[in-house]
């Protein structure tokens, strides 16, 4: 059962509203904490949240934001400045800017926001009736140093305790039609497994949520590694950073924002701050699919899985990990526990880049990344990968030698897109056409150059 039904049917808690059923809209935003994971209340989508996985946190609803019975600051900023009209999205809204204050409270970040760091927060908010400006207007009025923390009235030393300590038990919920389990250490897991080779891992289930609900894909046997503590951890050395799977694309963001800023800054486009504060980076690799954003950039960076068994472990290149269209090398005994993969040199040019119809909170038609470094005027080292163009994320190893050892002139560029057009295979389907997918990944070749400042602008314009 996913969250917000639970909310709604079984609870009675009506204020968290059903729209999209699929994470887009935001209006079942709720606020979880895990004495794990989160540091503070943090916004999610209810919507594509199972029950189970909710076990040992802590969670708010619209209903509970009250201060002293009186309405939250901003839920009466909402009402001053208008920014209700249906009022279907509004306790979507009202939610991701209270879990927004949240997170500057607990970092005691309290400064009057900007306008484009509301954006940012409510980018995973929709509303048809006011404009958004109304509701932009309301959390740039709310004075953050007068909200009291929801820790005040919800949070303490004996819940966090108390959570912890129903996280060292395992889960197991079953029944004829369905099982759910969640072990509590890694070697439960592997034991699991090797029984049951036919059950769903799960992490965030940001997509599988999607697929439950839109009855594509019914998850019906679930394993969920959320209370596993060691898949928590993230660490880098000095050329190197491991990410355990049930780190957030949040919690990842954050860690790398100066070590890997071109990764940060795509990740801010990746999804919504609910989706961000539950999906993870080893779903998006283990989901397997050809159009996700984040292998590109792991597959120029040499990243490595590492797949875990009762016969062992063993660490998979990721330019190896991919099969054909949603398979991998994966056996059906073996779960992914980490990621390593490098972070650039200051030898390294970095750029990252998306293409898709919105520019926040949807899904690429095209993604590319590319590593490069010179030496004397030469490539000495090029890394070309990309999503969207062949049936899984590819390396581009022939355009990769086209331009290795090679001085970056209009010529050598042209050679190279050539190649690169020839080595790709796209196919059409609702997002582009394989022509318009050619031209994106070689527009995007040629913008990464300019941008960077390896190709002079007008030099390749008179070409054109």
């Amino acid at each position: 059962m996913m969250l917000a039904d639970f909310l709604r049917y079984k609870k009675n808690l009506t204020g968290t509203k059903i729209v999209c059923a699929e994470g887009d809209c935001g209006a079942c935003t709720v606020l979880k904490r895990s004495p794990v994971s989160d540091k503070a209340y943090t916004p999610i989508n209810s919507c594509i949240a199972n029950v189970a996985q909710m076990d040992g946190a802590s969670l708010i609803t619209v209903e509970g934001i009250a201060e002293d019975s009186a309405p939250h600051p901003a839920q009466q900023a909402m009402i001053k400045c208008h920014g209700s009209q249906c009022g279907f999205c509004t306790p979507g809204f009202v939610m991701a800017i209270v879990g927004d204050i949240e997170a500057k409270i607990k970092t005691k970040n309290t400064k009057t926001v900007s306008t484009q760091q509301v954006k940012n927060a409510l980018t995973g908010n929709l509303c048809r009736c006011t404009g958004y400006q109304p509701i932009i207007d309301a959390f740039l009025s709310i004075d953050l140093k007068k909200v009291k923390s929801l820790d005040s009235a919800y949070y303490s030393k004996a819940i966090d305790a108390n959570l912890k300590k129903l996280r060292k038990s395992s889960l197991l919920l079953q029944s004829d039609e369905f099982s759910f389990y969640a072990p509590t250490t890694l070697n439960e897991a592997k034991k699991y497994l090797k029984k049951h080779k036919n059950i769903k891992i799960v992490a965030g289930i940001t997509d599988l949520g999607v697929l439950h609900n839109k009855q594509k894909q019914r998850i019906t046997h679930a394993m969920s590694l959320h209370l596993i503590a060691d898949l928590y951890t993230i660490s880098k050395t000095t050329s190197t950073v491991t990410v355990g799977a049930q780190i957030s694309l949040s919690a990842l963001r954050n860690y790398i924002a100066t070590s890997i800023p071109e990764f940060a800054k795509f990740l801010d486009i990746f999804a919504s701050p609910q989706i961000k504060n539950v999906a993870t980076l080893i779903g998006n690799i283990a989901n397997a699919s050809p159009i996700a954003d984040t292998p590109p950039f792991l597959l120029v960076m040499n990243a490595k899985v590492e797949a875990h068994s009762t016969k062992g472990k063993r660490l998979i290149p990721l330019k190896d990990f991919y099969i054909s269209y949603k398979k991998t090398k994966l056996t059906k005994d073996e779960l992914i526990t980490h990621v390593h993969f490098e972070i650039p040199t200051k030898k390294d040019v970095l750029g990252i880049y998306k293409v898709s119809q919105r520019k926040d909170l949807d899904i690429s038609a095209v993604n590319l990344a590319i590593r490069i470094q010179l030496e004397k005027g030469k490539v000495k080292l090029l890394q070309i990968a990309a999503g969207g163009i062949a049936a899984t994320p590819l390396r581009l190893y022939k355009s990769e030698k086209v331009l290795t050892n090679k001085e970056i002139t209009t010529d050598t560029i042209k050679t190279f897109l050539t190649t690169v057009r020839s080595e790709i295979t796209p196919l059409s389907d609702l997002r582009a056409s394989d022509d318009f997918r050619h031209l994106l990944v070689e527009n995007l070749v040629y913008k990464f150059f300019i941008e960077k400042g390896l190709l002079e602008k007008k030099s390749w314009g008179a070409e054109l």
